[in-house]
């Protein structure tokens, strides 16, 4: 009997391991761009709303499939993005040397997981402080160190440091005063709402040099379905604008944390230069990964209430870097 079991065995031990290839990890990309876009409009936006709308007949169903269909969304996009951030944080640290750099990665990345399972199951200040400081370290080691060793041009590091600055800032904010609720400090930590507001202006100047680094080469793909569609948002924008402001202002904070303390027509002209470059980016065939890095830092928000929209900047910060291996453009297309 045993005669019969060994042969099986060693055809077993010879079978292939599945391996997560990179048109996969592409795949599994667009999919959480897809989920996150969904609960984006439906749980940030129609459900937020929908509080203020008369909820009868009709519009009560509707605010109440909304509502489902987001929180699905946003957790599934939750699930896939933990997993994401996972993959990517192991590929970094297996590129790396063997030394403290990699010890820290590690480090960095088990304490930041840690801290996120801490908070969904706790709800303690002490893991929402740890996954913060985790989180704000890792975005600032990807977007600014790797980016850096990935040969980037001026632009895109320019892009990629606004970017980080904007986020670190706002967790400077954040994370100030949890620590001073951590240690029952009753005062206001020092410059936290000056650090805030211009981490917001970075946030706007991150747009007008994204598209000088990725939209301006790549203008030509944009197209004109691409002009209509961010004609499109423009114009429900500046009909939506038309509303009193204090309306706009709250709708803004809910869907992209910023507080409009510029004038709206700038943010205007920011989102229109963002959007372009989005579209272009997506439209140029060797752009799919600073498309989808570019719509994960515009669906994280400047403001991330969730912990899993901290996730998505992080990937998005990943995915424009170029750090991660599958992210690198053919040697003959370009970056």
């Amino acid at each position: 009997m045993l005669e019969g079991v060994a042969p099986r065995l060693a055809v077993a031990t010879r079978l292939p391991r599945p391996a997560l290839t990179a048109e996969g990890l592409r795949q599994l990309t667009a999919v959480l761009l897809g989920a996150a876009l969904v609960e984006t409009l439906l749980l940030r936006l129609v459900t937020r709303i929908g509080v203020h709308l008369p909820k009868e007949g009709v519009v009560t169903r509707a605010f109440e499939s909304a509502s489902f269909l987001g929180s699905i969304a946003f957790n599934f996009a939750s699930l896939l993005a933990i997993a994401l951030a996972v993959v990517v944080l192991a590929s970094l640290a297996r590129r790396m040397e063997r030394g403290p750099a990699q010890l820290a990665l590690i480090g960095l990345s088990v304490a930041m997981l840690s801290g996120l399972a801490l908070s969904l199951t706790t709800d303690s200040p002490t893991a929402d402080a740890v996954f913060g400081v985790a989180a704000a370290l890792l975005v600032g080691a990807v977007g600014l160190v790797f980016a850096r060793e990935a040969n980037r041009t001026f632009g895109d590091r320019l892009a990629l440091a606004l970017i980080v600055a904007a986020y670190l800032s706002y967790q400077y904010y954040v994370l100030s005063h949890l620590f001073y609720r951590i240690f029952d400090y009753g005062a206001v930590p020092p410059l936290s709402i000056s650090v805030l507001r211009l981490g917001e202006v970075l946030a706007v100047a991150a747009a007008a040099v994204a598209f000088w680094a990725w939209g301006l080469p790549r203008r030509r793909r944009v197209g004109t379905a691409g002009l209509a569609a961010v004609a499109t948002v423009l114009l429900v924008l500046i009909f939506a604008g038309l509303s009193p402001y204090s309306t706009m202002a709250i709708l803004a904070l809910w869907t992209t944390g910023l507080s409009l303390i510029l004038p709206f027509p700038v943010y205007l002209l920011a989102l229109a230069l963002y959007l372009l470059t989005l579209m272009a980016c997506w439209r140029s065939g060797d752009g799919f990964w600073t498309a989808a890095g570019l719509l994960l830092v515009l669906l994280a928000g400047y403001m991330p209430e969730a912990t899993y929209q901290h996730l998505l900047l992080l990937l998005g910060v990943a995915f424009l870097s170029r750090a991660v291996p599958w992210t690198a453009p053919h040697p003959a297309a370009t970056a």
